[in-house]
């Protein structure tokens, strides 16, 4: 991939060192941040969108990025471990942030407020589940810009990694090319028959979102679209935090896995069988980070020591030199 030149450099620095776009519902180069209402059924429940545009290079015809944050809620952090990135190699980042005073707590953001309650599945109307709000951010992008970007790629850690899974299954028609989930602390198993303890007990809930029991994405409908997608579950190798003693035997979370790491295994192996009996088609794959923790830069860059280039407005920037063949960025770009 051909490096920008020094003036790229300069301009970066430019940008950083500049106050960032006016809300006026346009897009500028550089970094900058507007409030999203334009999806009417949601009006009612804005979206802050932090973004990046490269400060050379034809807009319309670079490949755009959405990134999903995780449980600090927090686009900005998003936007600041992509930019260097989106800077030297010409793509956009888009990056999302769902807030809880607007009123996307857990069940409104990494479970995309498909069902009404998170322990009893009561379907809402598909037009007001929180996952359309990402086709209506993509059109309205390509709209204001005039870009002609026919698909978006995905990234998602944490609770951002459990929306994006969970995105691809409840979305098949969603116009995702590349998207990688990174150390989602659950999942939503592809398995009708839910979840259960090794000694049979159901899980508490059995079905959504921790699986498709009960619900319209049990059918093939929904799974074959979801295995056939182009998905990355990305695991740290230090994302070890074991769940709480006092966790119930029945809890999903206890189920899924002792931690992060063991759980994404357990889901990628039980979603691969599963395609395998139902003779479908699986794209993903499963990769490590070797020494990542928890952390979204290192996920995105590949390795488990990263450095900070420097912190502007709470945004950390990292450095260039830093990034590998493992990361997010290496396998939705250069793959």
């Amino acid at each position: 991939m051909i490096k920008r030149t020094i003036l790229s450099i300069f301009a970066v620095l430019f940008v950083f060192s500049g106050s960032f776009a006016q809300d006026d519902g346009k897009f500028r180069r550089g970094g900058g941040m507007m409030v999203f209402t334009g999806y009417e059924p949601m009006k009612e429940h804005p979206v802050n969108l932090y973004y990046y545009i490269p400060t050379q290079g034809n807009i319309k015809k670079m490949r755009v990025l959405i990134s999903m944050h995780g449980a600090e809620r927090s686009g900005r952090i998003q936007r600041g471990v992509w930019r260097n990135l989106a800077e030297e190699y010409g793509f956009i980042v888009l990056a999302p942030e769902f807030k809880h005073d607007n009123g996307y707590l857990e069940n409104g953001y990494q479970f995309g407020w498909v069902s009404e309650d998170p322990k009893i599945f009561r379907l809402r109307p598909r037009e007001v589940w929180t996952y359309q709000l990402i086709e209506a951010v993509f059109d309205y992008f390509k709209e204001k810009t005039g870009n002609v970007s026919e698909t978006y790629d995905m990234f998602g850690h944490s609770a951002g990694g459990q929306f994006v899974h969970r995105y691809l299954l409840a979305m098949p028609e969603a116009r995702v090319g590349r998207a990688v989930a990174a150390n989602p602390g659950n999942y939503t198993y592809p398995d009708e028959r839910g979840l259960f303890t090794p000694s049979g007990e159901p899980a508490d809930p059995p079905g959504w979102p921790y699986s498709v029991k009960d619900t319209p994405f049990a059918s093939d409908d929904y799974l074959a679209p979801f295995f056939k997608r182009d998905l990355v579950i990305l695991i740290g190798t230090e994302d070890t935090e074991p769940v709480s003693p006092d966790m119930a035997e029945n809890n999903p979370n206890r189920i899924q896995g002792r931690h992060r790491y063991e759980r994404a295994w357990k889901f990628f192996n039980a979603s691969r069988d599963i395609a395998l009996k139902k003779g479908l088609e699986f794209n993903w794959t499963i990769l490590e980070v070797p020494g990542a923790g928890h952390n979204s830069g290192q996920m995105v860059y590949g390795q488990g020591s990263v450095r900070n280039w420097r912190i502007e407005n709470d945004e950390r920037v990292y450095n260039l030199k830093d990034v590998t063949g493992r990361g997010a960025y290496s396998l939705i770009f250069e793959r």
